[in-house]
């Protein structure tokens, strides 16, 4: 394991409305834990977990978990200036919750200057298979009303192509079954370490280059060898 002052850190929010699962699929991600009874976030909360990528580097994880209410609002979207990656979450039973994820992408504009990396997160999908499951249950005559409630909900084509039209990557998720869970915090705190070592990486070799210059002649030949 690495030192822990060495150990870089990745400050990520999850946006999204209310009750689509922001709350539950952190606990998962961090206890691996599941419960039908989780109560709404109020305001904000924090956790943290240290993971480490397929890589092998080992990131601190700081998860800032919003209340998607509309009240508490303007508190999660003052939390986006302190992140480095949003998990952006709609569920994807509620057709509504996938419509206003354009309206959280213009909050976090109107937040920050600066290009997020960001996670498309459909939550919820294993509502979808359960769905197919009551489905070959039903009789015939109920089939076409059975339809008409499915058009609620969200394709994963239309996940795919939201996320498509914003250059975002893009998981279905379960809470009650894990799948996806890890995959897309991994995933998000993968591209916020790369950009963060892009910063500092550029930085450090600005610093370098500076230094060299402010040598005398004689020194330089001898330093130019290690650029």
């Amino acid at each position: 394991m690495e030192d822990q002052d060495q150990i870089p850190e990745a400050k990520i929010i999850t946006l999204g409305d209310s009750r689509v699962g922001k709350s539950s699929l952190i606990m998962k991600f961090i206890d691996n834990r599941f419960t039908i009874n989780y109560l709404s976030t109020i305001g904000f909360d924090l956790k943290q977990k240290l993971i480490k990528l397929d890589n092998g580097q080992e990131v601190k994880l700081i998860i800032y978990d919003t209340a998607g209410q509309e009240r508490f609002k303007s508190i999660a979207t003052n939390y986006i200036k302190k992140a480095n990656g949003i998990l952006l979450i709609y569920d994807i039973s509620e057709k509504i919750t996938f419509n206003n994820i354009e309206n959280w992408v213009e909050d976090i504009q109107d937040e920050t200057e600066e290009k997020l990396p960001i996670v498309l997160v459909g939550n919820k999908c294993d509502l979808r298979d359960e769905k197919k499951e009551e489905k070959e249950e039903e009789k015939e005559e109920e089939k076409e009303e059975e339809k008409e409630e499915e058009k609620v909900g969200v394709t994963i084509e239309e996940g795919q192509n939201l996320a498509q039209k914003f250059h975002w990557k893009f998981y279905e998720t379960s809470c009650k079954t894990g799948v996806n869970v890890e995959e897309a915090f991994k995933d998000l705190a993968g591209q916020v370490l790369e950009k963060i070592l892009k910063k500092t990486g550029g930085k450090k070799m600005e610093q370098k280059i500076k230094k060299i210059d402010n040598l005398k002649p004689d020194q330089k030949k001898k330093k130019d060898c290690c650029l």
